[in-house]
């Protein structure tokens, strides 16, 4: 069972916490090499998980547009039949194709604003985890930085 990084995260902060300060070293401690490494390693091993969390979210997306879309085109379809029927008569013609003009521009504002609100949702949660992403390689790299120190 996967470790969720902010787990992780906070395991190697408590490594660092419980490291025997070094005297006149302005705050240096000594930490448990081994144990870091460890939690870096479970830190990589992890990463996986949420890049396949951001791909499934991305083909969501696509789904929902498609279907969206799958719904605009049968409603069109549907207008273009009931207009198709009622073209006995010259008056009733006029009224079915404002009637489907209606239907059709309404389907695709619609299907655009499903769209958009997909595209929204998804940025945002792959924004979401961008950032998180990109705070762990941040405190990732403190931690490095400082073992070099």
């Amino acid at each position: 069972m996967a470790v969720p990084l902010e787990t992780l995260l906070e395991n190697l902060e408590e490594v660092l916490e419980e490291g025997m300060g070094v005297p006149l070293s302005g705050g240096k401690r000594m930490v448990d090499v081994d144990a870091a490494r460890d939690i870096i390693d479970d830190i990589r091993a992890n990463m996986p998980s949420e890049i396949l969390q951001a791909k499934a979210i991305v083909h969501d997306r696509a789904s929902i547009i498609a279907k969206a879309k799958k719904e605009a085109e049968e409603m069109v379809r549907t207008a273009e039949e009931r207009a198709r029927a009622l073209l006995n008569r010259e008056e009733i013609v006029k009224q079915a194709q404002a009637k489907a003009k209606t239907i059709i521009s309404e389907a695709n504002q619609s299907a655009a604003g499903t769209k958009m609100a997909v595209i929204k949702f998804c940025d945002s949660t792959l924004a979401e985890a961008q950032e998180r992403l990109q705070k762990s390689f941040s405190e990732i790299k403190t931690v490095r930085d400082s073992f070099k120190k």
